[in-house]
């Protein structure tokens, strides 16, 4: 294949990519400062504030604003689904307007988009959605004959100020090789613990750690996590310490006693919290 050749398809696969992951060729056409809003809020607030669009093209890009809802899905390992605005399950739609909706950035230009969020008087846990940058024009098109919409998003988080989370660690077993669990978000937010483990020998080295893959839990969701049995442990007793940080300065520990036999065997003798 020519070096031409592998370029043009290098940039077709990173355009596909984009529309799953609100990443990639989008960046080369335009870009937002901030791809995340976190707000923590109280009923009734009333909050101002803007997002800026940079245009990083010798070309006018001419862009249309919108919203929509979205959510993470199973296996809750960041991937979203997109809905209509206003159809989702804790839809942030009706608390957000935003303008301009549609403007033209000149070359190398920016432009502010300005938002304002109007929080209910009671607010019941987090509410979700996206804010979606799309170019207008003529869509790319892809080697197979597919037009291929360019857009960016700056996703909304609004949650409850001074939340305390909620989750529990269930049903930890030894599964081919594996510790095994479930991570139970028993809170009405969002919630994307930081799982981090290490193996202690009876002498109180640790003999082996990590960090779990991070898992995006929808309120009142479920996700199973994995932590591999380290090869290398000789045949003994071991503490092993999981600890899920859930953002807001709480956290859950489990400790397990495991021991590995002489014939390579795991077993699980205790739990505790």
């Amino acid at each position: 294949m020519a070096k031409r050749d592998r370029m043009i398809t290098r940039i077709v696969v990173c355009v596909l990519a984009a529309l799953c992951v609100l990443t990639g060729p989008a960046r080369a056409q335009f870009f937002i400062e901030d791809g995340k809003v976190s707000l923590a809020v109280s009923g009734g607030d009333r909050i101002n504030k803007k997002v800026i669009i940079h245009n990083t093209t010798a070309e006018n890009i001419s862009v249309r604003a919108y919203w929509e809802d979205f959510t993470y899905r199973p296996p809750f390992d960041g991937t979203k689904s997109f809905v209509p605005a206003g159809t989702g399950e804790r839809s942030l739609s009706q608390w957000v307007s935003f303008s301009p909706s549609e403007f033209m950035i000149p070359p190398f230009g920016q432009q502010e988009i300005n938002y304002n969020v109007s929080v209910p008087a009671v607010i019941d846990g987090g509410h979700y959605g996206v804010l979606f940058f799309e170019k207008v024009g003529d869509p790319a098109r892809s080697q197979t004959g597919m037009d291929i919409v360019t857009r960016v998003g700056c996703l909304f988080f609004i949650e409850p100020k001074d939340l305390v989370k909620k989750a529990e660690l269930r049903d930890i077993a030894v599964v081919s090789r594996k510790l095994t669990g479930v991570f139970v978000n028993q809170s009405p937010v969002v919630t994307i613990p930081l799982i981090t483990y290490y193996f202690m020998d009876d002498q109180g080295v640790v003999a082996d750690r990590g960090e779990v893959k991070k898992l995006y839990l929808p309120p009142d969701a479920s996700g199973t996590f994995e932590i591999p049995l380290p090869a290398a442990l000789s045949a003994a007793k071991y503490t092993v310490v999981v600890n899920a940080d859930l953002e807001n300065g709480n956290a859950i520990v489990k400790e397990l006693e495991i021991t590995r036999d002489a014939a390579d065997n795991f077993t699980i003798s205790d739990i505790r919290d």
